[in-house]
This record gives structure tokens, C-alpha cells and sequence, in this order.
């Protein structure tokens, strides 16, 4: 139980806001991976093609949602965010902390990832699977969360789905509230989409009015 709270309090996992994306990436991999091999020439040669065809254009199509980070500042322009780590008193990770927190999290859907001092307070951003639904994924997120740290008690675990002001617009998130001994962390996954594609915003904070200083950081990139 100490050790779940701990990684939501850091922020080192992305507490399952972006786990279902990557589990689900991993098992497509697995199985493209497993095929029976064909002992005809020209079918392998055609399956090669294909699954070329295919990758250069999920790599055209990812790179298309794909945000920049210029300093401390990620803009994504397919959702139109941007947000200034630095003005909002956080470090924005460089490519190596980066990559790194990728690795440990096994989590590839991660674009953004931003810290205080004293990691009491954690910003994320991620692209999801398109088409996605939404309300489905807050829901195995919630009994995940539920399942993750079903020894805090239920007294000690508030979790709710509900409707958010983003950037001026309705959007769907998530919120939870995690008590153990005498701290109390906050989590809030907030859900915006740009025609099939869907992201995430992820906040962790150990003060409530921290979460909505946080997404009131996020402003529109144009």
C-alpha cells in the first residue's frame, strides 16, 4: 500500500492514466510478433510490405499529434496546449529524465512530463489510442486505481468520475483523493480530444487548490 501511494505521490508511473494505452500497445506487438511463418516466398514478401506500409503510417499519423518542447515550454498544436513549466514554478524533464521515466513506466504514449522540487507535484501529458472511449477508460482507470490501493481502506480513498472547465471547455476527467497517515495526495486526469485523436492531462499534487493551479497553467498554443 506504501509503495502505491508513493509512486502516485512522485509521479515516477503515470498511475494507469496512460497504462491502458501502453498494455494494449505491448499485447499488438506480441501479436504481430507471433505470426506463423509462411513457406511461401511471395506471401512473406507481400506480409513484409504490408506491415511496413502500415508502420510508416502510425509513424506519419503519431508524429502528426506529436508536441514539441522548446526550453520548458510543450506546445502540441493538434490539441492546441501549451504549458510553461517554468512559470509555473516546475522543471520541465530533459530528454534523458525523460526517456528514462519512460523506460521505468513502460509507457510510450507519455509527450510531456513536469516537476517541482520536491515532486509533491507532477504534470503530464499523453496521447492516447484514437477513438477511444472516454467514459470506458475513467472507468477501469477508477478500478484500477481502487484495485492498486485497496489496503488504504475506503474512508482513505475518494474516487469520482465527473466534468471539468479546461481551457474554457467542458471535458471529461477523473478525480481521486488518496489519504495514508498524514499525508494526502490528489490525482486529476483530465480528457480533451481533436477529431479521433484523445489525450490526457494528468495532475498529482499533495494541496487540492494545487490541481487547478496547475491546469489553469495550460493555455491554448494558438
Amino acid at each position: 500500500m506504501r509503495k502505491n501511494f508513493k509512486l502516485i505521490a512522485t509521479g515516477i508511473l503515470t498511475v494507469s492514466a496512460l497504462f491502458f494505452t501502453a498494455c494494449g500497445a505491448n499485447k499488438a506487438e506480441t501479436t504481430k510478433g507471433s505470426t506463423v511463418e509462411s513457406s511461401v516466398t511471395s506471401t512473406e514478401a507481400s506480409s513484409a510490405a504490408d506491415s511496413e506500409s502500415s508502420e510508416e503510417t502510425v509513424s506519419a499519423e503519431a508524429a502528426k499529434i506529436k508536441g514539441s518542447l522548446d526550453g520548458d515550454v510543450y506546445t502540441n498544436d493538434e490539441f492546441n496546449i501549451k504549458f510553461d513549466a517554468k512559470a509555473a514554478g516546475m522543471v520541465m524533464a530533459g530528454a534523458e529524465e525523460f526517456n528514462e521515466m519512460r523506460k521505468m513506466s513502460n509507457d510510450d504514449t507519455l509527450e510531456m512530463y513536469a516537476y517541482n522540487d520536491s515532486y509533491t507535484r507532477v504534470v503530464m501529458f499523453g496521447v492516447l489510442k484514437d477513438n477511444i472511449d472516454i467514459k470506458s477508460y475513467i472507468d477501469e482507470n477508477i478500478a484500477t486505481i481502487k484495485k492498486d490501493n485497496e489496503g488504504v481502506g475506503e474512508e482513505n480513498l475518494k474516487i469520482e468520475s465527473s466534468t471539468i472547465k479546461f481551457l474554457g471547455e467542458d471535458a471529461p476527467c477523473l478525480n481521486a483523493k488518496l489519504t495514508s497517515g498524514d499525508m494526502t495526495q490528489y490525482h486529476t486526469q483530465v480528457f480533451i480530444k481533436s477529431g479521433d485523436h484523445v489525450a490526457v492531462v494528468v495532475v498529482n499534487d499533495t494541496n487540492e487548490q494545487g490541481i487547478t493551479d496547475c491546469l489553469n497553467m495550460f493555455t491554448k498554443a494558438k
